[in-house]
């Protein structure tokens, strides 16, 4: 490797791991604002094949700086030695990388053939592949760039519009006019107009989040909930291991107790805090009599301390003929009597599910070992406690934008987001979902109730405002008023329209770029508007 490309590798390596270190639990979220200023330096002048893996090698060190807590959960429970654990989560950044490299190199690619600014082609391309990500080709949304921000209350409000999607929009143009301005490229005009447009935004985006939060604080609320949390901090290792049922059943049954005395009007268990088969009616064969008489002993704690409950069990299922399992969520009332129950739609891939079992199914098994492979709910359903509609979000659910979305929009006013995040023991990655778990109050301006079996469990407020957060790893129950109000987002109605658009827009620019290219010669190393100088110059002298 010449000096020249070690230099360039260094450039995208430091730009990737300036991206990962943005997000929790590292959370130096200024840095994403900046990550992205070497990368779009290194491609100046670069052919658009270099452009794509000099790009791709940056998103590759972002990734493993986000995401080295998946060899964890494969180490300790999945019994792999950490040596081999590692190459998963390699593989895995290495794909999630590929949206990286045709983020840049779709938005370059137009710029340098249409002559467009990158500085609006680099932001449009990136939220197209975003919203791509969240769907496609198995739903790995995670850490999407605009995540980065949850802390920076204010600025995040209009998130109300675009979603998580807008702000990593943002994010990307505001590297995009740093790059322009401070290394001079393109015309003075345009790098004038680019930050006048920048400051102009920023300052009404502030602007309006101030006044939007000081809207929600002092607007009445139609009701309040008053719910405990129970975090029973159940080690995963023996979590269903049936001798110690008895044990972890207990240690729910005492702060579900302690918690009715405080005055609750819900309680919430974790994601699968029932460590038994919890069926909807009595019905059990004969080989499932102990689960028959945990379920009997939940009914009749719910009916003793005359408080619903809340909580994650698994059910049994059926699917083409073969036995399966829900990862399902029940509402028990006061009376002791199940009134409602949801089954996880959004499962985890290779976690809860393989997919493309017929291809993939050979070469690998499920992570999580435990109970089978889950089969997937059909319909999203609210829950009713006191005049407040519960929109259940089960876990990894809460990550996906739109699913939230369409919760709210059938009538949610408070999300109760369940969770087990025990698999990932003391790393990033508690941190990492409730950051993004965050952005759905934002995005929908509902509060959501988060109870997890480890940790983090706590309160978001329809600003985004995280708080009553535990810390991991502790057992304790958290009792908190949540009050709600309805407030119907252009997002909450429109959805991912402005993802959408994005989309829209970076296919018209790829087709236009490709077929009808305004260069009279094109040259495969011609520079973007974006570094029009300075690339120009260094091509030249290069020829």
């Amino acid at each position: 490797m010449s000096s020249s490309n070690a230099t360039r590798a260094a450039l995208a390596v430091a730009s990737g791991l300036a991206a990962g270190l943005a997000f929790p639990e590292f959370d130096y979220g200024l840095l994403a604002w900046v990550a992205f200023v070497p990368l779009f330096y290194l491609i100046e002048g670069e052919s658009l094949r270099r452009v794509f893996g000099w790009a791709w090698l940056q998103g590759f060190a972002s990734y493993i700086g986000s995401l080295y807590w998946i060899p964890i959960p494969l180490h300790d429970f999945a019994d792999v030695r950490m040596e081999l654990a590692i190459l998963p989560m390699l593989l895995l950044a290495g794909v999630v990388a590929i949206d990286t490299a045709v983020a840049i190199w779709a938005g370059e690619f137009c710029a340098r053939r249409t002559r467009l600014p990158a500085v609006l082609t680099m932001p449009i391309a990136w939220t197209a592949v975003e919203w791509i990500r969240t769907y496609f080709p198995i739903g790995f949304p995670w850490n999407l760039l605009g995540y980065t921000a949850y802390r920076n209350l204010e600025l995040i409000q209009f998130a109300e519009f675009t979603g998580v999607y807008g702000v990593s929009a943002l994010i990307i143009f505001f590297n995009a006019v740093v790059y322009l301005v401070i290394f001079r490229r393109g015309s003075p005009r345009l790098q004038t107009i680019s930050l006048t447009s920048l400051t102009a935004m920023m300052v009404a985006l502030v602007a309006f989040g101030a006044w939007r939060i000081a809207n929600l604080k002092n607007a009445p609320a139609e009701g309040t909930l008053k719910v405990a949390m129970v975090q029973g901090n159940i080690p995963q290792s023996l979590k269903w291991d049936p001798k110690f049922l008895p044990t972890s059943y207990q240690v729910y049954q005492e702060e579900t107790t302690n918690a009715a005395k405080r005055g609750a009007d819900l309680i919430v268990w974790p994601e699968a805090a029932a460590a038994f088969l919890f069926q909807p009616d009595d019905r059990y064969p004969a080989a499932l009599a102990e689960d028959a008489s945990y379920r009997q002993k939940l009914l009749t704690l719910a009916s003793s301390t005359g408080t619903p409950i809340l909580f994650g069990a698994p059910a049994l299922a059926q699917l083409d003929g073969q036995l399966g399992f829900y990862n399902r969520a029940y509402l028990v009332s006061a009376k002791g009597e199940v009134v409602a129950h949801y089954d996880k739609m959004q499962l985890v891939p290779f976690g809860e599910y393989v997919p493309a079992r017929s291809i993939l199914g050979f070469f690998v098994n499920r992570v999580v070992h435990g109970l089978g492979d889950m089969v997937p709910g059909e319909q999203q359903t609210l829950f009713s406690v006191k005049g407040a509609k519960l929109g259940i979000l089960i876990c990894y659910e809460s990550i996906f934008p739109d699913f939230t979305r369409r919760e709210v929009k059938l009538g949610a006013n408070v999300l109760v987001n369940i969770t087990n995040d025990a698999w990932y023991g003391k790393s990033s990655a508690p941190y990492q979902v409730l950051a993004m778990a965050a952005m759905r109050s934002v995005e929908t301006k509902v509060p959501m109730v988060r109870a997890a079996n480890t940790g983090i469990s706590a309160i978001i407020e329809p600003s985004g405002r995280i708080t009553n957060r535990t810390p991991l790893f502790k057992r304790g129950t958290e009792i908190e008023e949540v009050p709600w109000r309805t407030v119907h987002t252009v997002y909450t109605k429109v959805g991912d329209l402005f993802a959408e658009l994005c989309f829209v827009l970076t296919m018209i620019g790829l087709l236009i770029a490709w077929r009808w290219p305004r260069t009279a010669v094109l040259d495969a190393t011609a520079p973007s508007r974006l570094s029009s100088n300075g690339a120009r110059r260094r091509a030249q002298k290069a020829h």
